[in-house]
């Protein structure tokens, strides 16, 4: 099949982003198709290089399974099905006693604190305990105990109090249970936490390391006062020489970049014109040698792209996991 449209990914750039982390055990979050860069493609390139894969929930815990039969795989989410993580040796968050009374006798569990982004966890070590001794009861395992730390690279002091209330925690644990200590929560994990044995990083190993690229499928010129695109999103106010090319707002290009972002078509920048549509775009190609058929580069620097849409680099990768065409590892 002939794709117009292809996610480029380097191996290179990925297993770079991994060396730096290599010093502790790696959890690599493979949620969301891998961020948007293809959970396929991902697990079967990393999988060598990490001790866990880490996931939103038991749907993308099989899927993964399926790519790799042997890798410890943990769902960070909310799970209800405690059992068919058992039968495919799953590990999963316990976040809650309840959490605690339904596992399975030899599942595998980790124990998530929420020590203060307030989403899932125990806040009460009175229940940490309670789920503890209940765990322990019925011979499930408590394979580790996490945190998630929300403001590792914007906020010091508020990362210093959740960091004292996880140790809070830690030392309740039993000694002879020896469980993996693990922390996630910002790429560069910036800051030393000895207690923690393994990392989970997510934007750490995909920064810098994905392209989306296109192609021209038509060339026309237009006058001064011709309209391009929907509700006269863009009029031309000279002579122009205009490209369509076929990503569009279902594929992730945010309609929100109408006459606010460049692609690049022959090593220059070129301007998007007027509104996205949902399979394509138009670019002003009036400054550069392009034909049909000519490559253009759609996203080249996530960062960038996610500061002008005042959003994360994370949303920029996964806004991309519904693009229409074909994923190349190089």
């Amino acid at each position: 099949m002939n794709y117009f449209n292809k996610r480029i990914i380097s191996s290179e750039k990925i297993l770079e982003n991994l060396s730096i982390f290599k010093s502790k055990k790696i959890c690599a979050m493979v949620k969301g198709n891998a961020y948007g860069f293809d959970v396929g493609e991902i697990v079967r390139l990393i999988s060598p290089h990490v001790d866990f894969f880490g996931v939103a929930n038991v749907e993308e815990a099989l899927e993964v399974r399926e790519i790799d039969s042997k890798k410890k795989i943990l769902v960070v989410g909310k799970n209800y099905d405690p059992y068919i993580c058992k039968d495919y040796n799953i590990s999963y968050a316990v976040t809650n006693v309840t959490d605690a009374l339904y596992a399975p006798k030899g599942g595998n569990v980790h124990l998530k604190i929420d020590s203060g982004m307030h989403r899932l966890g125990f806040d009460s070590t009175d229940d940490f305990l309670n789920a503890i001794s209940i765990l322990r009861d019925k011979e499930v395992n408590i394979e580790g105990v996490y945190t998630h730390f929300c403001t590792l690279d914007c906020d010091d002091d508020y990362f210093q109090h959740q960091y004292t209330v996880f140790k809070n925690y830690l030392k309740l644990i039993p000694q002879d249970l020896n469980p993996i200590i693990h922390i996630g929560g910002s790429w560069a994990l910036a800051k030393e936490v000895p207690e923690a044995s393994m990392i989970r990083i997510g934007k750490g190993i995909y920064h810098g390391a994905m392209r989306i690229e296109s192609r021209i499928i038509r060339v026309m010129n237009i006058e001064k006062g011709d309209r391009v695109g929907y509700a006269n999103g863009f009029i031309a106010d000279r002579k122009m020489k205009v490209a369509i090319v076929p990503v569009g707002y279902a594929d992730g290009l945010k309609r929100m970049l109408a006459n606010n972002y460049d692609v690049i078509i022959s090593d220059k920048k070129c301007r998007i014109l007027g509104n996205i549509c949902m399979d394509m775009f138009a670019v002003d190609i009036s400054k550069v040698n392009a034909k049909e058929g000519s490559v253009v580069t759609v996203l080249y620097d996530e960062a960038s792209l996610a500061q002008k849409l005042q959003s994360s680099s994370y949303e920029v990768t996964t806004n991309f996991n519904h693009l229409r065409g074909k994923t190349i590892i190089i």
